[in-house]
């Protein structure tokens, strides 16, 4: 986390076609961050064993109860391991938006806006706790972070979320972290996560790439999805990757 990333960086994210229907339909989805599968998420500092003095284990459940996470690869040649971990089945995709894209979907939702952050994920060995996070600050999204008020144990997990464990480091990850305005340690989030808006959502996707060894059926029905049910102009393109086996 050297430098604050570009608003022209290429996004990826690499999902089944379900969630793109999900997205066209009901506009895209930021969970909260403890329904990640990943129980290491925002406490890599507790991988062997040692106990944190800072949060207890429940606070810390709590406030990832109350942040919602956004993770994407941050660039446009395509990955062969990303295609094997998040696309497995061959009727999945890729989709591809910018920074500033997805930051203008986020800024057009009807959502009151909340402090948020946007930075690339640094991979760590959980050698040794005392020295496991850099200390450098993660970059706000927006200019007006200062405005909110946030629960200093809540705001220390936002930093912790962009420290992953070194074998995950094939995800070349960056990530969008926000904290709901009603954040708490004293009750739990009843809400999933935050949908953007419909229409800027499907305004966001600049690209899509169909995976390796998708059917020829499958990829009619995306472009009849794409073009003639949504009437929208995004390009689609079949995997650079065409012949790769999973």
């Amino acid at each position: 986390m050297l430098e604050k990333l570009s608003p022209h960086i290429v996004l990826t994210r690499y999902v089944s076609f379900v969630k793109l229907i999900s997205m066209l339909e009901q506009g895209f989805f930021i969970p909260k961050a403890n329904l990640f599968t990943d129980n290491w998420e925002g406490s890599l500092h507790l991988f062997n064993g040692e106990k944190d003095q800072f949060q207890t284990e429940n606070e810390l459940v709590t406030a990832k109860d109350w942040v919602y996470v956004s993770c994407w690869y941050q660039d446009e040649p395509e990955s062969h391991a990303m295609w094997n971990s998040y696309g497995q089945s061959n009727d999945s995709l890729a989709i591809q938006t910018t920074n500033s894209d997805l930051k203008s979907a986020y800024n057009a939702s009807t959502f009151d806006p909340m402090c948020s952050y946007f930075d690339k994920v640094y991979y760590q060995q959980p050698d040794n706790v005392h020295n496991l996070y850099d200390r450098k600050n993660i970059f706000p999204w927006s200019s007006d972070n200062n405005g909110f008020s946030v629960n200093g144990k809540i705001s220390h997990l936002t930093y912790r979320l962009y420290h992953k464990h070194k074998a995950f480091s094939f995800e070349n990850e960056a990530r969008l972290v926000l904290v709901d305005n009603d954040a708490t340690l004293e009750s739990n989030n009843n809400k999933a996560g935050i949908h953007l808006s419909v229409e800027h959502s499907r305004e966001m996707i600049k690209k899509i790439i169909l995976h390796p060894n998708s059917s020829t059926w499958f990829e009619d029905t995306v472009h009849k999805l794409i073009k003639d049910t949504y009437k929208l102009d995004i390009p689609i393109h079949k995997s650079s990757l065409i012949g790769s086996k999973n």
